[in-house]
């Protein structure tokens, strides 16, 4: 079906950071649905596609939109790898290598995260607030997530975004560079380290599926290396032989993706990010409430 009325206004219309985490907990909540109970993937998540509604009450509702790229999870081996689906800034590290990992919604979670630095970084309209064109240009230009678009090719735009995602103090750095005069940003500041957390170092994944880079088996896991024991002259010339073909068959090894181990555990993952999103929506409503309560209290001299 074509909607071919306006349903609902864009990201860039809302008042506040409080209103778009309650907005995309929304659409997520229905992503979640879709994905659950129909078995369809979306992925296109990206900031045009979600929309909201203002309420008679002053409150927002959000939904996602424009399923045209929407597949069948069920027949996910009948897609092409290497297809590059949705917009670039905001495309998930297996779209981008087209890669043969298998596609889940975890890819669709991942998009959200870029969507939401997206806007962190330059502002719910798309554009930083800054006095003149000149700081405008220095600050996209200076953005370390300018080189989601920037990058050579789509391989090396997945490589920034795996250095990015692989660590706290990596995607940290990113974070730090959120426009603080916006109110309420360090609640998304907190809401986006949660949402790395769960989805990149989830808890509940082994050793190989937890970080955003590619891991040599040689260096991690239950087995641990000879290598890590090493000291100045603990070793013979056999030791060092022994430790130079274990390396070798090491290197010969397949590196492990963590992206790859964690589409196992997609759904499980995919609960804990929805639980969370809709935990911080609702202490965002909670806020709204209690501004709007105060607002609405008669001045004390009155």
């Amino acid at each position: 079906r074509i909607a071919t009325s306006p349903i609902g206004m864009p990201l860039d219309k809302l008042q506040s950071v409080l209103e778009l985490i309650i907005v995309v907990s929304d659409a997520m909540r229905a992503h979640r649905a879709i994905a659950e109970h129909c078995n369809i993937l979306h992925r296109d998540i990206s900031a045009g596609n979600f929309l909201f509604r203002r309420m008679m009450d002053g409150t927002v509702k959000g939904m996602l939109i424009d399923f045209d790229h929407a597949i069948d999870c069920e027949n996910l081996d009948a897609m092409p790898q290497n297809e590059h689906i949705g917009t670039l800034n905001f495309m998930s590290v297996n779209n981008l290598e087209g890669n043969s990992n298998r596609r889940t919604e975890l890819d669709d979670w991942e998009a959200l995260i870029y969507v939401l630095v997206w806007l962190g970084t330059f502002g719910l309209n798309g554009m930083p607030k800054h006095d003149s064109d000149i700081d405008e240009h220095k600050r996209i230009a200076g953005a370390k997530i300018n080189y989601w678009v920037d990058g050579k090719t789509l391989k090396d735009i997945a490589s920034y975004k795996r250095g990015d995602l692989d660590s706290s103090s990596s995607f940290k750095s990113i974070l730090n560079q959120f426009d603080i005069r916006v109110d309420r940003i360090n609640v998304l500041v907190g809401l986006l380290s949660m949402m790395r957390n769960i989805l990149i170092d989830n808890a509940g994944c082994s050793e190989d599926g937890r970080g955003a880079n590619m891991k040599q088996p040689f260096n991690h896991g239950n087995c641990e290396s000879s290598a890590s024991k090493v000291t100045p002259g603990s070793l013979s010339p056999l030791s060092i032989f022994a430790l130079l073909v274990e390396w070798q068959e090491a290197m010969n090894t397949p590196m492990i993706d963590p992206f790859k181990v964690r589409a196992d555990m997609a759904p499980t993952i995919a609960k804990e990010l929805l639980a969370m999103l809709e935990d911080a929506a609702e202490c965002c409503r909670e806020l709204l409430n209690k501004a709007g309560t105060e607002s609405n209290e008669p001045n004390a001299t009155n």
